[in-house]
């Protein structure tokens, strides 16, 4: 089965990456450029308000870290059970821009995949779904379509809702973490976990799911899973009066 892989130029793309070209029939990679911070924040200001904004930014300047520095141990002990290469070192790969971009469309029509795996990029436009006439699947570090948007495992510990602390590999249509359920993983929280940490657990188990996902697919298996939740909610980054807040009279670190 010819893969395809989408993603950005983080450690975690780099791990997704890794374990595809080790374990399965990695043909090409698109990897997206940082978009502007600047444009992003503006964004962010236009649907949160610049109060909240401006607090996700201490949040992110002032208390993550702090929160680093004193999970490094327990990051390090997890990030060992990974391989990790360099994107770059790969001998068929497109950079770009956006990965909205046409070239993207050209790309793909080049290498044929029989499934995209999509890890790290913007939301996809329906411009490029619409064109590409393969299976995309996508690793989301949270329970969907619960815990949608970004830090799907802390949102879930702060609720209270260990039994959807996980990931979920899924279907990519045009909303935002709202595709089909392939497969989903709990994971298993220690007192030695933080915010920093979460993540790396959910791509551990992330992985697992791929594995099943592809599998699935390669049979022409395309079953979803039943995940009718009550609530389905758009998660956002938290600000440092909240996490403070969930720090102190919840315990979640």
């Amino acid at each position: 089965m010819i893969i395809l892989l989408f993603c950005g130029n983080d450690r975690s793309s780099a791990t997704v990456f890794t374990h595809l070209k080790l374990h399965h029939n990695l043909i090409g990679v698109v990897t997206e450029l940082p978009g502007s911070r600047k444009k992003l924040i503006k964004n962010r200001i236009k649907r949160l308000g610049f109060f909240t904004v401006f607090l996700q930014l201490l949040f992110m300047k002032l208390q993550l870290p702090f929160i680093k520095f004193m999970s490094k141990r327990r990051f390090e002990e997890i990030k060992k059970s990974f391989k990790i290469e360099e994107i770059n070192h790969f001998n068929n790969i497109l950079q770009v821009s956006s990965i909205n971009n046409i070239e993207v469309i050209d790309y793909v029509n080049e290498i044929k995949p029989d499934v995209i795996v999509v890890n790290g990029t913007r939301i996809i436009s329906k411009k490029i779904l619409i064109a590409i006439d393969v299976p995309i699947i996508n690793i989301h570090v949270g329970i969907t379509p619960k815990y949608r948007g970004v830090h799907g495992g802390y949102w879930a510990l702060v609720n209270k809702d260990i039994e959807n602390c996980g990931v979920t590999v899924h279907y990519v249509d045009s909303g935002i973490d709202t595709g089909n359920v392939i497969c989903q993983r709990k994971i298993e929280i220690t007192k030695k976990d933080s915010f920093v940490t979460y993540p790396l657990l959910q791509l551990k188990k992330g992985l697992a799911c791929l594995d099943i996902a592809l599998k699935k697919i390669n049979k022409k298996d395309y079953s979803v899973m039943d995940t009718s939740f009550s609530e389905s909610k758009l998660y956002y980054h938290p600000t440092i009066t909240q996490y403070l807040y969930n720090w102190i009279f919840k315990g979640i670190k």
